[in-house]
């Protein structure tokens, strides 16, 4: 059957891996917790509509997530593993035509010290969306919600209206079931009140505020449209690094350390569970104030 029902398909996997294959319990067990992972991943994508719509831009995705949510150089390539061995029985057995998932490879862990945007170039990223309509103020407050609060694609792209709570400037944000507060700036709260306005304005009887971030049909925006409108916005505003929705929590996290936050406050605000994730961040301060002191020299 070819629809996007992944808990039935992967219960008979596990079902076939545990007394077909003969794997052992802990394997099972694994593969269990891997796969179901993946199927809450794929569950926020709902541009995907059958298993034959997944592709790798979908597994680069997740994988990229679980890396920022601080998953070791061990668990990733044991999800990587699963999700091949899941994909490959789904080829086998006729449910998929071809086997996106093949070609997997991991991100680089050794993945060096993250690009970071500079305040003008966050200026310039601002001004290249020209406030003249809804999208404009969905696209702004995606930019400043991103940059000041520091949270994941993911997290953005699954919040409701609900969870933000303007009068304290907090929203609770939600990554693989697991729950935590950031905050977000005036600037932000402003825009949020703009856009809530317009969206109704714009939905009518469509308007749902179980969806912040909406398409142009009233659905959820999808990462592969976020991804997209940070790159045209981007390319408009002259900004000549290769940035992503990413790039604004790596820029967020620098930008708070430099005005003095604690490593474990800014471990708790992005939510890592291991504090070696937060350290790659105090490398990217330094490398940026080692840029700076070379301008300065250049300068004299």
């Amino acid at each position: 059957m070819d629809t996007l029902n992944l808990l039935g398909d992967i219960k008979e996997f596990l079902y076939h891996c545990e007394f077909a294959k003969g794997k052992s319990l802990n394997t099972i067990k694994s593969l269990r917790i891997d796969l179901y992972r993946f199927n809450e991943y794929i569950i926020k994508c709902n541009d995907l509509k059958k298993i034959s719509d997944i592709d790798g831009f979908n597994f680069r995705e997740f994988l990229v997530e679980l890396q920022g949510c601080d998953i070791g150089k061990r668990s990733l390539n044991r999800k990587i593993s699963s999700i091949k061995s899941f994909f490959k029985y789904l080829k086998d057995t006729g449910k998929i035509k071809s086997n996106p998932a093949q070609l997997i490879v991991a991100p680089s862990y050794d993945r060096g010290i993250p690009e970071v945007l500079e305040l003008e170039e966050i200026v310039r990223f601002r001004k290249a969306i020209e406030l003249k309509n809804y999208h404009s103020l969905r696209d702004r407050l995606i930019v400043e919600l991103l940059y000041s609060s520091g949270i994941t694609s993911q997290e953005l792209l699954g919040l409701g209206e609900d969870v933000f709570n303007l009068e304290s400037r907090e929203v609770v944000v939600t990554s693989f079931k697991k729950y935590r507060t950031v905050f977000f700036s005036e600037r932000t709260k402003n825009f949020f009140k703009r856009y809530i306005v317009a969206k109704k304005e714009k939905l009518g009887s469509k308007y749902n505020k179980e969806i912040l971030f909406v398409n142009g049909s009233g659905g959820r925006l999808t990462d592969r449209s976020l991804r997209r409108l940070i790159d045209r916005y981007g390319v408009k505003a002259g900004i000549t690094k290769e940035i992503s929705p990413h790039s604004f929590r790596h820029t967020f996290a620098v930008h708070m350390l430099e005005h003095g936050i604690s490593l474990l406050q800014l471990q708790k605000l992005l939510g890592h569970s291991n504090l070696d994730s937060t350290k790659i961040y105090l490398e990217a301060l330094e490398k940026k104030r080692r840029k700076e002191l070379s301008k300065e020299i250049e300068i004299k």
